[in-house]
């Protein structure tokens, strides 16, 4: 029998099994060692585990946040205080009290029942900077009757927002000092537009020859603001503006401060366009109603007036419920009122378009040396007027001046034009009133804000 170690190996079953042993045997060793490396190195971790609450959301306080309010602007009362009389004690023979005389300012102190006075020597006090003097604050303003001190302050035309109309400020030293912005604006209705182009005479030609065929009652009132505009903007720091017209039943009128409403023939109304002009009218607007058709040298009473503008004006006023003579009235205006005095002082009314066209001489037949005012209670809500003063705003003087100068008229009453300046003068008075009024419309969108 040969040894185990000469057998070939394929043929030897037993070195195989003894080397596939020993192999195997040096594999797990091998292993082992390798994975308790690992486990030491990076032990395990138990495994996260999420679970998921459902819990009620926190209840949250409701508070009220309170805002800061902004105290009013308050003019406070300069403070007077009564003359302090010192109490002097009599001076002894051992040590006489001494006595200086200054102009040095003494703090007054309050004087106590309880508490007695002490003497207090008057030693001279040295002055510095400029000397204090007595006197009475000059400029006062009455706070109730003058717009709020905050707008004074503020660029006013640069609050022209396009939300009013106008906003006005009057310096309390100069009446003449005016500034803000100002929006003018006309009435048109159906009714009187119509009524003006069927009006003709009896000889067949049309009485007011200034609304010629080609131009409408709105071309010629808005022509006659824009007059008015430019001479309030050259004589006060007003800018004005001329806007398209409002119609007479339409609700945008409560935000128009100043209206003119001129008529030269008999119209009617529409019972809407009479409560819109009484709502207007009550509510802090400015209406200046005019005549301006042309007089005849041989007119009559009838031709004076039309008799459908107070009629409108009196049904506006009876849809509001208020009543002639009770409430509201037409009344002479005296030259005395402020209407007359604040901007120019016009001492005597100059004579219109109508007293000056067809009527030359003397004894020519005159208007009413007077204007008439619509008042509601004490308060002065527009003007009405049967001068024709609305057409020398419209330039219709100079264009007769340039007439009578072309063809040498010597009599006409337009070439020296000494009553445009003071027609001028008058419509300034009126506009700047409507604005400036207890009450206009103009302050009350003013305050509104």
């Amino acid at each position: 029998m040969k040894p185990p170690w000469k057998i070939p190996l394929r043929k030897n079953r037993t070195l195989q099994s003894c080397l596939a042993l020993s192999l195997a045997l040096h594999l797990l060793v091998i292993f082992g060692i390798t994975h308790r490396e690992r486990v030491a190195q990076f032990p395990l971790q138990s495994p996260v585990v999420v679970k998921f609450a459902k819990q009620p959301p926190p209840q949250r306080t409701l508070t009220r946040r309170q805002q800061l309010r902004q105290r009013p602007l308050v003019r406070r009362p300069a403070f007077q205080t009564a003359p302090l009389v010192a109490v002097r004690p009599a001076p002894t023979a051992a040590r006489p009290l001494p006595i200086f005389q200054t102009s040095a300012p003494r703090l007054p102190t309050t004087l106590r029942p309880d508490q007695p006075v002490l003497p207090s020597p008057d030693f001279p006090a040295r002055q510095i900077g400029p000397p204090l003097r007595a006197g009475a604050l000059e400029g006062a303003r009455q706070g109730a009757n003058e717009i709020d001190l905050a707008l004074e302050l503020m660029d006013v035309p640069a609050l022209d927002t396009g939300r009013h109309r106008a906003m006005v400020v009057v310096d309390p030293s100069d009446r003449r000092k005016l500034k803000g912005f100002l929006y003018l604006s006309n009435v048109h209705s159906p009714s009187i537009e119509q009524a003006e182009q069927e009006h003709i005479d009896l000889g067949g030609r049309r009485m007011y020859q200034t609304r010629q065929l080609d131009q409408t009652r709105q071309m010629v009132e808005k022509r006659m603001l824009h007059g008015l505009a430019d001479k309030l903007v050259a004589r006060t720091q007003v800018h004005v503006a001329v806007r398209d017209a409002v119609a007479l039943d339409d609700p945008q009128l409560l935000q128009v401060p100043f209206v003119l409403f001129t008529a030269n023939a008999s119209f009617e109304f529409t019972a809407a366009e009479a409560a819109n002009l009484g709502a207007y009218l009550t509510s802090g607007g400015f209406l200046f109603a005019e005549i301006v058709r042309f007089l005849r040298p041989d007119y009559s009473d009838a031709d004076l007036d039309i008799p459908a503008v107070r009629s409108l004006i009196r049904a506006s006023f009876e849809s509001v419920g208020y009543q002639e003579w009770k409430d509201w009235q037409f009344t002479r205006l005296a030259m005395t009122h402020p209407l007359y005095h604040c901007f120019y002082d016009v001492d005597s009314l100059p004579r219109g378009m109508r007293d000056m066209h067809f009527t030359t001489g003397e004894s020519a037949p005159l208007t009413p040396d007077y204007l008439e005012g619509i008042v509601v209670g004490e308060q002065l809500v527009g003007v009405y007027s049967l001068r024709g003063y609305a057409d020398f705003w419209s330039g219709i003087a100079g264009q007769e001046r340039d007439w009578a100068e072309t063809l040498n008229v010597v009599n006409s009453p337009f070439r020296v034009g000494a009553e445009e300046e003071l027609v001028y003068n008058l419509g300034v008075n009126i506009v700047v009133y409507a604005l400036t009024r207890e009450g206009s419309l103009a302050r009350q969108l003013v305050d509104a804000d």
